[in-house]
């Protein structure tokens, strides 16, 4: 065997991965700001459907996040959203939750999971999750003695969303306060 036998296809094979790449980049480089308005509008949407009465929300990047907390929000009315990403059946289960100056919730959304599709998936569904609207102080499926009726078949995942729910209350009530 010779070397321009070895040679040469291995030139072609670095002209085509380079220009590979170099497509590659120029793709990322193109979609980077659509994708980053993308999910900006997606968080915007997100958050004003917990907290309807606010217009704008301030990241607070400052504060204390324990347990599952994953992030917090200053709403221009002086209410709080809070994302959670407590543990359900198949992995997190991520929350946003938001609750008003008086430590009532104001609504709550799954914003992400990897539940079972038809079961724990259901936790998305307005039946599920518009329980949680107007809820104070302890947030706890029936089996529990809460309030919020649990998926069928999904408990796992209906504890876990309220796990999150509550986790935000706490949250709020060691540093948002009631006014």
């Amino acid at each position: 065997m010779n070397t321009k036998e070895i040679v040469r296809p291995a030139i072609v094979l670095l002209l085509i991965a380079g220009i590979a790449g170099g497509c590659l980049g120029a793709v990322s480089a193109i979609t980077e700001a659509p994708i980053a308005a993308q999910e900006e509008k997606t968080l915007n949407e997100s958050l004003q459907a917990v907290m309807p009465e606010a217009t704008s929300f301030e990241e607070l990047t400052d504060v204390e996040k324990t347990g599952t907390i994953s992030g917090v929000y200053l709403a221009d009315n002086g209410g709080y959203v809070i994302t959670t990403e407590p543990g359900g059946f198949s992995g997190a289960v991520s929350t946003m939750v938001g609750i008003d100056t008086e430590g009532v919730i104001t609504g709550l959304r799954v914003t992400s999971h990897s539940e079972t599709p038809g079961l724990g998936a259901k936790a998305t569904d307005p039946s599920f999750y518009e329980q949680f609207t107007g809820k104070s102080g302890s947030v706890a499926v029936t089996k529990d003695g809460g309030e919020i009726v649990s998926i069928t078949s999904s408990t796992i995942t209906s504890r876990a969303v309220c796990s999150g729910a509550q986790e935000a209350l706490d949250w709020f009530a060691a540093n948002g306060g009631a006014n």
